[in-house]
């Protein structure tokens, strides 16, 4: 991948994190990278391609963080932890999550981004029920839910509170991120 390549995308990460899809454009792009906006349309002909490529960078990115913690043996503690710890650092960078941001602009993004996007979620609560559900069959996990339900209840409050903390800032994030791992913990 080139490097100006890895940069536009990067950047457009960033913009969508802290704007919104809807709220920046390419000039935005150009701009901070001091290149013409023909050189981003060189590798992402539109938006569109932009975004995708994004949800699909960041779905890279996780399935590299999964296989990273199962080659060094994290067991589903440790796992869980790892994962809260990626919205910890979102919220010290005054970022919403990738899904925080795009999730309100589902309905405009272009078929292909939203796929990619409904993946990522599937990819994510796939893994992320695995772990709870081999965790309480371990006794390293309590809840009285599926295990589907008390990911979609983690992912959901780990997404919801980090984009309230940007309203409130007098939120306790890392306490909310801590009290979500101590109400499963044993």
């Amino acid at each position: 991948m080139s490097v100006t390549r890895e940069k536009i995308i990067e950047l457009g990460e960033d913009l969508i994190r802290t704007k919104g899809y809807n709220a920046f454009s390419y000039q935005d792009i150009s701009s901070a990278l001091g290149i013409k906006n023909a050189a981003i349309h060189y590798y992402f002909p539109t938006k569109a391609n932009l975004g995708t490529s994004i949800v699909k960078t960041n779905i890279q990115r996780f399935e590299e963080m999964v296989g990273n913690m199962h080659s060094r043996d994290f067991d589903e503690i440790k796992q869980l932890d790892t994962f809260i710890k990626i919205y910890i650092k979102s919220h010290r960078e005054k970022k919403v999550c990738l899904f925080g941001a795009l999730s309100p602009a589902f309905d405009t993004l272009n078929e292909v981004t939203q796929k990619e996007l409904s993946k990522m979620i599937d990819i994510i609560l796939h893994w992320l029920t695995g772990i709870l559900a081999s965790g309480k069959q371990k006794g390293l996990f309590d809840f009285n839910e599926s295990p589907e339900n008390r990911a979609t209840m983690i992912f959901s409050g780990l997404v919801a509170s980090l984009q309230l903390s940007r309203v409130i800032n007098t939120i306790d994030y890392k306490g909310i991120c801590q009290s979500i791992e101590d109400d499963i913990s044993i």
